[in-house]
């Protein structure tokens, strides 16, 4: 305080405002990681320009892309590249993920939000890495405005400095990276970034210089959105495929691996520990209240629940508010154990839960041994555990 002082008396005599306080950087990045998720229905429009110089490259690349949704369980996503777009519809009931340039599509349950239809669905590499764990200095570098179909908006300019982040399957290292944010002020949204870095590639004897910018065109928080925009209609020719056929999209890897530790209070207070349940048969069920084919699939999993004692069965729900899914449990009078969790719970993220709802079976060494996306009925799973029960 005492040491403010005279920068403060300086300022006032020179007849200026003292400099505003600064947000922690941190803090700022946190925030906008969440800030969209507090509207109830949103419209982004973006574009995101690469460039890749050097080592006998010359790339240059734009990829317009839009994001609607209204929660809880209605969102459509469309990006456009050269190699052709893709287009991610959910309505609630399904999820629909096309790719114009094969003229195909799959079918799959819903989704409860932009991120696990895009960073879980498998449509990007595998095996990134976690930048977080690169982070070597972030900080308020100053402010400036970002105007989106001409609004102004003041933000914090934040900059991200990386140590060498590797990345195996693709070949990659990339050395020197830098990334700036343009964050508003009043909504705390991330309008514009920028990312650059030095990245070294097999079979390139020179570092690649790497640029990628991401502009937002258009932003539209809580309109009133339709039930028509989020309809798929599958364009002339289109072909629909099974599930984990689009190239490029692949089921989670976690059949026959052991299950990830997980210990948590269920919403009666029961104590749900996977590593105490080794020696039975455990169904791990993933879901929601808005999914609709979660509530039709819950009692089935009562009724295995009653019927068989020696079955362990989990249900996850995740991602909603605890006084939500305490007042659908009062509606629907669940006695199976119910755990609420967030949507980065390490749990979601080990065992790559992406639709809902999601049914996990864990044999008696622990091990997972079926992963099943979509509801499925009562004669199926009945037979899936006569089947495990059967095996040693």
């Amino acid at each position: 305080m005492f040491r403010a002082l005279p920068l403060l008396i300086a300022a006032l005599a020179s007849g200026q405002a003292p400099p505003p306080d600064r947000p922690d950087a941190r803090t700022l990045i946190a925030q906008s990681a969440v800030a969209i998720k507090k509207y109830q229905s949103y419209y982004l429009g973006s574009v995101v320009t690469i460039d890749m110089r050097g080592g006998q490259m010359d790339n240059h690349l734009d990829m317009p892309s839009s994001v609607t949704v209204r929660r809880p369980d209605r969102m459509r996503i469309e990006s456009k590249s050269p190699a052709g777009a893709a287009t991610i519809v959910s309505d609630g009931e399904r999820t629909w993920f096309f790719l114009s340039a094969l003229k195909k599509y799959v079918k799959r349950e819903a989704v409860g939000s932009p991120a696990a239809a895009v960073n879980k669905s498998g449509l990007l590499p595998k095996d990134l890495p976690d930048l977080e764990k690169s982070v070597k200095d972030m900080k308020i570098t100053g402010e400036d405005t970002v105007t989106v179909a001409g609004v102004v908006y003041p933000c914090w300019m934040v900059e991200t400095t990386y140590g060498t982040m590797l990345l195996p399957e693709q070949h990659l290292a990339i050395r020197n990276a830098v990334q700036t944010n343009w964050i508003s002020k009043a909504e705390k949204l991330s309008l514009r970034n920028t990312f650059s870095g030095e990245v070294d590639m097999a079979g390139v004897s020179e570092p690649v210089m790497l640029t990628q910018s991401t502009r937002t065109t258009a932003i539209r928080l809580n309109p009133k959105l339709p039930d028509s925009q989020f309809v798929f209609t599958p364009p002339v020719n289109a072909k629909e495929v099974e599930d984990w056929t689009l190239p490029g999209i692949a089921k989670p890897d976690v059949e026959g691996k052991a299950v990830p530790a997980f210990a948590a209070k269920a919403l009666d207070g029961r104590s749900i520990d996977l590593s105490a349940m080794r020696g039975k048969i455990v169904l791990l069920g993933f879901w929601a209240t808005w999914c609709s084919p979660c509530r039709r699939e819950l009692p089935v999993l009562e009724k295995l629940h009653q019927d068989f004692r020696d079955l362990e069965i989990v249900a996850i729900n995740i991602g909603e508010p605890r006084a939500a899914v305490e007042k659908f449990l009062a509606e629907t009078k669940l006695t199976l154990p119910v755990v609420a969790v967030g949507e980065s719970d390490d749990l979601i993220a080990a065992l790559s839960i992406n639709s809902y709802p999601t049914l996990v079976w864990i044999d008696r060494e622990g091990n997972v041994v079926s992963y099943l996306a979509g509801a499925r009925t009562e004669a199926a799973l009945r037979a899936q555990l006569i089947k495990l029960a059967a095996s040693k």
